[in-house]
This record gives C-alpha cells, structure tokens and sequence, in this order.
C-alpha cells in the first residue's frame, strides 16, 4: 500500500529535498526583488501539489498571495498607520520565512524516517546529527496523531469552541486539551530516543537499510525545474528593471 502511494506523488530522493530547502531558504533571505520573492514562493507551492496535499497548497498560497499583495500595495493603503504597520510586518514575514517552513513540512510529510537515515549515511553525516534527526521525522507524524486524538476527546466532553460546554469555562477547556497534548510530548520525545538507541543507530557498525535511496529522472527533472523558474524569472527581471 504504502509503494502505492509513492508511485501516484513525485517521490524525490531525500538529498533533492535537502538541496532545494537550501536553496529556497537563501533566496528568500538574499531579497532581489518582488518577482523573484514569487518565484521562490512558488517552489513549496508545487511541491506540496506534487505530493498529493492539495489543502495545505492552498492555505500556503492564499496566505503568500495576501503576502505579496500587501507588499505591493504598501504605500496606497489609506488606513491606520499602526495597523498599516503590523499588516506590513506580518506580510514580510510571511515573505522571509513561509516558503522555507513549508519547503519543511512538505519534506517531514513526504519522506520517512528510514529514508532519511540512508540518505544522510550516503553523505556521511555523523550519528550525532542522525539520531536527533531521525527522532524529529518521527515526532511530528506522532505528535499529529497524538492532537487528533485530544480532539476527539474534547470533542466527545463538548469541549470544543462550538460548544456551550466551552464558553462557560473556557480556561479549563483549554487547559484539559493543553496539558495532555505537553505531558504527551515529553513522553514521546523520551520514547522515541529510547526507540532508535534501541534500533542500534548510535552503533559505529555499517548499518543496512530497507529504504531505497537513488536518485532518479524526477531528481533531475525537479531540479532543473527549480533551476529554470529561479534563472528565468532572474533574466527575464533584469532585462525588465
């Protein structure tokens, strides 16, 4: 089921993933103009697309999109000038830092713990970088499924923001969904450590790996995709400005 999957998104190698954050999180602090901040931009957009998650492509592109038009119409918003400032603020932001986070969550959502720790031992990356590695990749998903179940919990109490039961106590409500969610974090955090110590990842041996990791024609395709909207947009920009 799961090679199903693999085969209906662009499955990238894990060092492909690696390389385009890189380059997204340096173009996008290097600031060149507008038109190359929408080029940047668009790179998690299409990735997010490529991997099926067509809901989380959409809230990342609302929000640039409101980014981009904030910055562009700036100086003609004729409204208060400490709220002009924060919508400024909050859009340069959105700007600077969005397109590497979601670069990110588009990374921990496509690629699996395994793959990630053959990866790194192809570009011999050291065990003290691994290990925590691997245990972030694992993390996330849990902590994910660990929120989803508090949920329905509150759910289930009437302790949701939709329900009576929750706007006569709200401070309770919020901590009974709070706590559990930190105490569940400290506990997975500690298991997930004790799990790939167990696993023998800390082991100076050469470790075998289930995960195939090779790169490919989609490798290259999406590279020289990046490289090709990054290097238009650049020439087509300065032939313009």
């Amino acid at each position: 089921m799961n090679e199903q999957r693999k085969k209906k998104k662009l499955h990238l190698d894990p060092r492909t993933k690696l390389l385009i954050i890189i380059v997204v999180a340096t173009m996008e602090m290097m600031k060149i103009n507008i038109y190359m901040t929408i080029a940047v931009g668009s790179i998690p957009f299409i990735l997010h697309l490529t991997n099926r998650n067509v809901k989380g492509a959409l809230k990342y592109g609302i929000l640039f999109t409101l980014a981009v038009l904030a910055h562009i119409y700036r100086t003609d918003m004729n409204i208060n000038m400490v709220v002009n400032m924060i919508i400024v603020l909050l859009g340069g932001l959105v700007l600077t830092l969005f397109p590497a986070f979601t670069c990110g969550d588009y990374i921990l959502q496509s690629t699996g713990a395994s793959e990630v720790i053959s990866a790194l031992g192809k570009l011999r990356i050291g065990k003290q970088f691994t290990i925590p590695l691997s245990v972030i990749f694992r993390f996330f998903p849990t902590i994910g499924q660990e929120h989803s179940a508090i949920h329905d919990a509150a759910l289930m109490r009437g302790l949701t923001i939709g329900r009576k039961k929750f706007w006569k106590d709200p401070a309770q409500a919020f901590e009974f969904r709070v706590v559990p969610l930190m105490i569940s974090i400290a506990n997975i955090g500690t298991d997930l450590s004790a799990a790939a110590l167990s696993r023998g990842l800390d082991n100076p041996a050469k470790h075998t790996n289930y995960a195939e990791v090779r790169f490919t024609y989609k490798d290259a395709v999406a590279v020289a995709a990046m490289v090709l909207i990054l290097g238009g947009t650049y020439v087509v920009t300065a032939v313009i400005l």
